[in-house]
């Protein structure tokens, strides 16, 4: 499974102020930290459909999702509106 993409998408939803950034721009801690959205959101969604699951890790997930959301946010808000666009050479 393509956790990066999963997060990314799943961002592009929450955050629909940064749908472009988030579409276009290309940067390992970026690519990082969608990574952990994605692995953290289906963790959290798993653990939801389970009859038998704490509460607390839930709990915990859902608090896990919405710090990793914080720091793509601020990322996003501290690049340069430049390398949006920016494409690399090949």
């Amino acid at each position: 499974m393509d956790f990066e993409k999963s997060g990314r998408t799943r961002l592009m939803v929450r955050l629909p102020r940064h749908r472009q950034q988030l579409a276009k721009l290309r940067l390992l801690s970026l690519s990082t930290l969608l990574e952990a959205c994605g692995i953290a959101v289906i963790t959290r969604d798993e653990l939801r459909g389970r009859a038998i699951s704490g509460e607390s890790l839930i709990a915990q997930y859902e608090s896990n999702c919405q710090a990793i959301e914080d720091k793509v946010v601020s990322l996003l808000t501290n690049v340069s509106p430049r390398f949006v666009n920016w494409v690399p050479a090949s």
